[in-house]
């Protein structure tokens, strides 16, 4: 039996979290979800520009691999358009809370004391608590949406001659105490997409019950909500600037060896060229805003003209910058998993301090199940138990 970590259960268990972070199936499993997520919503943020009337290759040269939101960029206009490009954004949402609620439940074994837990056992949890995930924002979108109809019907009343007026008055306490809790519960909502994959790993709760945590971490915690967030949101960044240093050094020192005249020399100008153009370009590359990456041209690649290069010098050139999308996309991974693990931490808190509960000590359902099917195994007998003697055959002797 493991034997769970002790916790200060305040803001000190946080400043670890860059460091419970930094493990490779986590990143791992971050990195997944990126890779699943972000080319779906790249293809239909794609589809959204194209139905909105851009050309795929003004898409392309103004974009690159990385369109994104731009206040400046004459953006998406048409209602077709934005239902696409929000069909893109939901779903890359949605599947990095999935993969942060694996996280979540390998960093919540973790601090039980068990540190083989397998990212496989985590997606096999997932398996049976994937709606929990899903049902919950889609629970407080309804509400959300059910009281803007309802004031959008009570609008129109309002429309009417004369009785409008008075219906308006008449009604202006429950229409200001509606549109209150509206707000409150968009507040809600955002606490819940934050704090959703650690409720589920850690509580192990459905829908309505992750739906009521997120209620009760809004109302009981507010203020170490936004003072661990903004914590977090600092190591974060801190935890992140350092990694993408590492990741720039070691790309620069890898070209740096094998561009040597003497080894590789001029055949990898031409990879490097190609495969920085499909990672580092584009109008909004997220690179350009991540502290400690690079997103320039290295001196390989300086000067080479794309346009010259052979099929093969192109082919091998975009596998590299697959290679670097992983490579590069790590980091983000990292930072997605010190989100998760600091959110884990933050929700144990929570619990600790609003009912007095240290979720370490509590029997998980994979414990439960565990002692319950050793508890259906049939009893061997022991060493010592001397085996049952066997009947005794009576000889008889017949005369003959």
């Amino acid at each position: 039996m493991f034997e769970p970590e002790k916790l200060h259960f305040n803001f000190v268990d946080l400043l670890g979290a860059p460091r419970r972070a930094l493990k490779a199936k986590k990143i791992w499993v971050h990195l997944l979800g990126l890779a699943v997520g972000y080319p779906i919503y790249v293809a239909l943020t794609y589809a959204a520009l194209v139905l909105d009337g851009t050309s795929f290759v003004a898409v392309w040269e103004r974009f690159g691999a990385y369109p994104f939101f731009q206040l400046d960029s004459g953006w998406i206009s048409g209602a077709l358009a934005w239902t696409v490009y929000a069909l893109g954004v939901l779903f890359w949402l949605l599947v990095t809370l999935l993969a942060a609620t694996v996280v979540a439940r390998i960093t919540y074994k973790e601090l039980k004391g068990d540190p083989f837990y397998a990212s496989k056992e985590g997606f096999a949890f997932l398996r049976g608590h994937w709606q929990a995930v899903i049902y919950s924002p889609v629970a407080l979108a309804i509400i959300i949406a059910f009281f803007l109809i309802v004031a959008g019907i009570m609008a129109l009343v309002g429309r009417i001659p004369y009785l409008g007026e008075v219906v308006f008055l008449g009604f202006y306490p429950l229409y200001f105490l509606g549109a209150g809790f509206v707000l409150y519960t968009l507040v809600v909502l955002g606490v819940l997409l934050l704090y959703v994959p650690a409720i589920v790993a850690l509580w192990e709760e459905d829908a309505m019950g992750t739906t009521f945590q997120a209620y009760s971490i809004t109302w009981n915690q507010a203020w170490r909500t936004l003072v661990y967030s903004g914590l977090l949101g600092g190591l974060t960044l801190g935890g992140v600037t350092l990694y993408g240093w590492a990741v720039t050094g070691t790309y620069h020192f890898l070209n740096w060896v094998f561009g040597m005249p003497w080894l590789m020399g001029g055949k990898l100008g031409p990879l490097v060229a190609r495969a920085e153009q499909l990672v580092f370009s584009g109008y909004s590359s997220f690179f350009t805003y991540i502290p400690g990456l690079w997103a320039g041209s290295s001196p390989l690649a300086a000067g080479i003209d794309l346009a010259g290069l052979s099929g093969w010098e192109w082919a091998m050139g975009s596998l590299l910058a697959l290679l670097l999308f992983l490579i590069y996309g790590s980091v983000l991974a990292y930072g997605l998993s010190i989100i998760t693990v600091g959110q884990s931490l933050s929700y144990l808190i929570y619990k600790f301090r609003t009912d007095d509960d240290n979720l370490l000590e509590r029997e998980d359902e994979e414990e439960l199940a565990a002692e319950a099917e050793e508890g259906d195994q049939p009893t061997q007998p022991g060493a010592d138990e001397e085996p049952a003697a066997e009947p005794e055959e009576d000889e008889q002797e017949t005369d003959s």
